[in-house]
């Protein structure tokens, strides 16, 4: 049984009997099949083994051996023939973290330690070969991998492979520059067809292939001629890059902080780490640690990463710091655990949403993922699958983003078999065959029709929803079979269904018909705001429902309002002005229908809730996970009364409402001095 079969945080001690030394050879036999492009276990559980051993061994009393995996830093020598060069300075490894506590008990160690706060920079991790590169007198004159870190292996006449490291720079002095050797995704799909092309193998993954082409032979060692072309033609056809993330010897560097280390790298034509951020202090580090794995733009990457990595700004609080045998004290990485899996795209299916939106959907070879089973993810829009060359019959990787909502990272292209057609996006409404046109300045193609059944249903299910009419009982086959039928047509007609209609319907029974029904009756009561969400307007969502019913008071004021005059309302620019304005003119017909069927009793604001609401002008943030409510839920009852919801804790917010597990803005709140709340005493404020 292999370890990652174990299923446990503490997995060794949970399913081995194991000795320290039995441990150590475990860890070792997974370092060589990683370093062989065969790895049997992911890095998070690598991590927990390798974690587990630390503590064993500081927990014991015999001293460590000097070949303990917790002592050895990097790779094994390329090979026992290549030449081996001691670093000016040891080329460590760096001390990883897999959530946010983590993270902040590495903060609180770091701010223990200094006098003064550190201001921090966050980079992307690469995930690549990590290489040390030396100028002297303006050229380049060695390479070394990392090694064991004391030593690494001279590379230096591979180094013409690397496309993006300049030969000569304009600085004299002697200067060490540390980074990543990485192939772009692109590079390798096109490497792969190249090799499908001459019947030869393809490559699993572009930073096996990295640490591979960075040690191939010396072609200049080949005597026969022959040969030595075949080898440089083959180094012509791997192409690698390279991003500086790290100063080696400090000598010719006149930056005195890390960032400034990389403007001036810049200015030098070494290219740098993309995507670095400079942080003032560590809590803004960590929150935007915490949103980075959920900012789309990352699957606009075409390099892999694992992480990120945070570093003291400051070179001489560094040096305060120091560092262990195996890592610096002033550096972490913030490695989250890929949800993800690989499985083929079989098809490509197309939905129509409330407001006539098209959404293509990718319908996939069921597969394992976190727990569940995905086999299908959104695509999201035409443009989406344009710009990652997304084809049926790919085989593609799948992600679950924040273990929950399956999305298409990318496509395998160099496991592409033959060449599929490219998806063609319908040119009329797949359900209705209407016309469909793209939104001005936007990527969505809608159904123009109005009228269309497919949307009709996605109207009707939020309009019975819990953040609309509240209508329970209304489910998706319920609604299914009463558009289909043609009982329902309009809105209007939800409110003149009787016993009789529903009579014979399946799964409606009796007492289903009569709580549906009443729940339909109670559903007249609602307040406005809660009705103008319901109607499924363009640009229109609980908050701006709530603004609208607040500053008009009634349906009928809202309804005879110029264009101009919505505009004017509080957070409410003209875009949505527009679409609420037009909405009101198309759709008279249908609001007079649905009015004289429900009588409702929305004309003016509900009771109990005054136009200042109990929460008005108060700004609150939530965070955490809160027992009674979903976080839309909360967010609209704080809407409701008056409150306003943001994201983001500042000297202006009135509280933050803390549920379970609260996240970095909880920390925010108390540097700030920003009230903190309870769920109960939240839902205590708003009774008294």
């Amino acid at each position: 049984m292999r370890i990652s079969d174990c299923g446990s945080d503490n997995v060794w001690v949970q399913c081995f009997p194991m000795t320290l030394e039995s441990l150590r050879q475990q860890i070792r036999e997974y370092d060589q099949q990683y370093r062989q492009g065969k790895p049997l276990i992911s890095d998070a559980e690598y991590d927990r083994l390798f974690q587990e051993l630390k503590r064993l061994e500081q927990q014991g009393r015999e001293p460590i051996p000097v070949d303990s995996p917790t002592q050895q830093v990097g790779d094994a020598p390329i090979s026992p023939s290549e030449k081996r060069v001691r670093h000016n300075m040891p080329m460590l490894s760096i001390e990883n973290s897999y959530n946010i506590d983590e993270l902040r008990e590495f903060g609180k160690r770091v701010k223990k330690s200094l006098d003064n706060e550190p201001t921090w920079t966050v980079e992307l991790k690469i995930d690549g070969v990590a290489i040390s590169l030396i100028y002297e007198n303006g050229s380049l004159i060695q390479g070394l991998t990392r090694g064991n870190g004391i030593e690494g292996d001279d590379i230096s006449h591979n180094l013409h492979m690397v496309i993006d490291i300049p030969k000569t720079i304009a600085n004299k002095n002697r200067i060490e520059v540390r980074g990543e050797v990485y192939m772009r995704n692109c590079d390798l799909a096109k490497l792969n067809e190249e090799q499908q092309e001459r019947g030869d193998k393809i490559y699993k993954n572009a930073r096996n292939l990295t640490a591979g082409t960075i040690s191939l032979k010396d072609p200049n060692e080949e005597t026969d001629k022959k040969k030595k072309l075949e080898i440089l033609a083959e180094h012509e056809r791997r192409k690698l890059r390279f991003f500086a993330h790290s100063v080696g010897s400090y000598e010719g560097i006149q930056a005195k902080t890390h960032w400034d280390f990389l403007q001036e790298l810049a200015v030098l034509g070494i290219p740098i780490t993309p995507c670095a951020k400079l942080f003032a202090s560590f809590d803004e580090a960590v929150e935007y640690c915490e949103a980075f794995h959920n900012d789309d733009h990352l699957s606009d990457l075409d390099f892999e990463i694992d992480g990120l990595v945070l570093k003291v700004n400051d070179f001489s609080q560094r040096e305060q710091l120091g560092a262990t045998g195996h890592h610096p004290r002033w550096a972490i990485a913030y490695k989250v655990e890929r949800y993800e899996a690989i499985t083929v795209l079989r098809a490509i299916t197309v939905q129509v949403g409330k407001t006539g939106t098209i959404t293509p959907v990718a319908e996939l070879e069921p597969v394992e993922i976190a727990g569940t089973t995905v086999s299908r993810a959104s695509l999201h829009n035409a443009e989406e699958i344009e710009r990652k060359d997304i084809r049926i019959g790919d085989v593609v990787v799948v992600e679950k983003a924040g273990k929950i909502i399956p999305r298409i990272v990318r496509v395998e292209k160099h496991l592409r078999q033959k060449e599929w057609e490219p998806f063609v996006f319908p040119t009329a409404c797949p359900e209705c065959g209407g016309a469909v046109s793209k939104d001005e300045d936007g990527v969505y193609i809608r159904c123009n029709n109005a009228r269309c059944p497919a949307q009709f249903k996605e109207k009707l299910r939020y309009f019975a929803s819990r953040n609309a009419m509240d209508i329970e009982g209304l489910g998706e086959k319920l609604i299914e079979q009463l558009v289909d039928s043609g009982v329902l047509r309009t809105f209007g007609d939800l409110y003149r269904l009787d016993a009789e209609s529903l009579k014979g319907l399946e799964r409606m029974g009796e007492k289903s018909a009569g709580n549906l029904l009443e729940s339909i009756e109670q559903s007249k009561n609602r307040e406005l705001s809660k009705l103008l969400n319901a109607l499924s307007i363009r640009h229109v969502g609980n908050r701006t429902a709530t603004l609208l019913a607040e500053h008009f008071g009634s349906l009928d004021r809202l309804r005879r309002a110029a264009e101009i005059e919505i505009a004017e309302v509080d957070e409410v620019g003209p875009a949505i002005a527009k679409s609420v304005f037009e909405f009101f003119q198309r759709e008279k017909e249908m609001l007079d229908d649905l009015l004289e069927a429900s009588r409702f009793a929305c004309g003016s604001q509900p009771s109990g809730i005054p136009r200042a609401g109990r929460l008005s002008n108060m700004t609150i943030v939530v965070t955490g996970t809160l027992q009674h409510f979903k976080r839309t839920e909360i967010e609209g009852i704080i809407e409701s009364h008056s409150g306003k919801v943001s994201s983001s804790v500042s000297s202006k917010t009135a509280f933050v409402l803390v549920g379970e597990n609260p996240g970095s803005k909880l920390a925010k709140a108390e540097k700030l001095g920003v009230r903190i709340v309870s769920e109960a005493e939240f839902l205590a404020m708003l009774e008294h």
